[in-house]
């Protein structure tokens, strides 16, 4: 009995030392997400001023918006799907480079055809082609936070599960 005891306690104890350990790299996540949020929104305003307020305004986006990023959640896990268009464009260019003899005999107008094909979906050149550095940055704060979100997120279900694991080994060692 006394060695069953031993061993709950001892599980208990690491499990609170896994929950802790947890607690503080989620403590850091949310830091660090809370630091990308701060400076994408300095970044966008700096880009506000420089850019001018209408060139960035809620009339410069577009009305067919689609969300670049999805989520998805597997097994009790959040993870990241990037846009399908670009693994099909990537597919499309690994198809398009073992044809070496259709390479060779392409003349220009199809050329300009597939780079017509082939459009960037980055919201960045809805407001112009050369836009401000800051915009930039500021777009890479937001998605870099976004990411960390969802790292956020694993960490609190992990969390959840140490809780419930302390809580079935405290009963245990009641009993």
């Amino acid at each position: 009995m006394s060695d069953n005891y031993e061993m709950t306690c001892q599980e208990l104890d690491a499990i609170t030392s896994t929950y802790l350990s947890k607690l503080e790299e989620y403590m850091q996540m949310c830091n660090e997400t809370a630091t990308h949020f701060q400076q994408g929104f300095l970044d966008l305003a700096h880009a506000k001023y420089t850019m001018g307020t209408r060139t960035i305004s809620r009339y410069s986006y577009d009305s067919r918006m689609k969300a670049s990023l999805k989520v998805e959640i597997e097994n009790d896990l959040v993870c990241v799907m990037n846009d399908n268009k670009e693994k099909e464009e990537q597919v499309e260019g690994l198809r398009n480079r073992h044809q070496k003899e259709q390479i060779q005999s392409k003349d220009d107008s199809k050329d300009e055809s597939n780079d017509t094909k082939k459009k960037n979906h980055d919201p960045l050149y809805w407001f112009g082609l050369l836009v401000s550095p800051s915009l930039r940055t500021s777009q890479k704060h937001f998605s870099l936070a976004t990411e960390r979100l969802i790292d956020q997120v694993n960490r609190i279900k992990e969390l959840r599960e140490l809780e419930i694991k302390y809580k079935e080994l405290m009963e245990k060692k009641e009993k």
